[in-house]
């Protein structure tokens, strides 16, 4: 019958199908198998694939920026702290090498050939007070020390310091405001240490070349010559006080004026500027020995 024949001719349309069938799980077989031989990229949490290793998204990128920043901010401060620390540098700079700070160095190390002037330093010293730095040096036996009254600072026990190193703590004797001088006292009476004692004149004259030794600036035991050349009243004081030609810097306060033989004849304490010799000039101001020989001889 045709009805049966249809149905044979039928049967190759299934086969077909079967075909199809066959051909697509084929191709969703490749397409595992393909998938699974595609390389993977591990970073220590997840895998990837070389798309997704090589070409993060947008988000992932941004996560370094904040780096970028910070690393800039560390730069930013190093560079003002850099800036900060030149500044104090230059700052100082002029006053550790300008010209008459040379020329004080060059004169102290002449100076120090002297075997008189090498003896007069050992007797200088170094005076701390708190922030405060002056000179001092050694009259008496006994431990006694002179100075001005303004390099304490106030301090009770002021710190001084020898040639040698040595260094003691120091006990106020005396201080007197109004003439700007005090008396310290160190215990020095067992120890091997017997600094020479510098002793007083009270005359002197005009022209006089004298030495002064102390502490100026930076440097320590600074040994200079200079010339007394008078006398000059202060709003401060009521009586005249020398002026002397010599270099005279902020540390130099205390220093004692030393004259040819020896002998102290005044105290720096200051500077000031006068006319002299038809030019405004830069003198050192010295107590004289006259003003506070009350305080001389302590062993009495």
């Amino acid at each position: 019958m045709t009805l049966n024949s249809s149905v044979l001719e039928g049967d190759p349309i299934n086969d077909s199908r079967d075909e199809e069938e066959n051909e697509n799980n084929q191709n969703t077989d490749n397409d595992h198998t393909f998938k699974e031989k595609e390389e993977l990229f591990f970073d220590g949490e997840r895998y990837y694939t070389k798309e997704e290793f090589f070409h993060p998204e947008e988000e992932e990128q941004e996560i370094k920026k904040p780096k970028k920043k910070r690393r800039g901010l560390k730069i930013g401060i190093a560079s003002l702290l850099t800036i900060a620390l030149l500044s104090n540098v230059f700052a100082m700079w002029p006053r550790l090498f300008n010209l008459p700070a040379i020329d004080f160095i060059a004169t102290s190390q002449e100076l120090s050939n002297n075997e008189e002037v090498q003896l007069y330093k050992e007797s200088i010293v170094v005076v701390r007070a708190g922030n405060s730095k002056g000179t001092g040096f050694y009259i008496s036996d006994d431990g006694y020390i002179m100075t001005n009254e303004h390099v304490l600072n106030n301090d009770p026990q002021p710190t001084v310091t020898f040639q040698n190193g040595e260094s003691y703590r120091a006990e106020v004797i005396e201080s007197n405001e109004d003439i700007d001088i005090a008396i310290l006292q160190i215990d020095i009476q067992d120890t091997d240490h017997s600094p020479p004692i510098l002793e007083f004149e009270e005359t002197w004259d005009e022209t006089m070349r004298v030495y002064v030794i102390g502490n100026p600036l930076f440097f320590n035991y600074i040994a200079n010559e200079g010339t007394l050349i008078g006398t000059t009243t202060t709003q401060s004081r009521e009586e005249p006080v020398i002026m002397l030609d010599a270099p005279i810097y902020q540390g130099s306060s205390g220093s004692p004026v030393i004259n040819q033989d020896g002998n102290v004849i005044g105290v720096v304490y200051a500077t000031t500027r006068v006319d002299h010799d038809g030019s405004r000039t830069k003198v050192g101001l010295a107590i004289s020995v006259d003003d506070f020989k009350q305080y001389v001889d302590l062993e009495d």
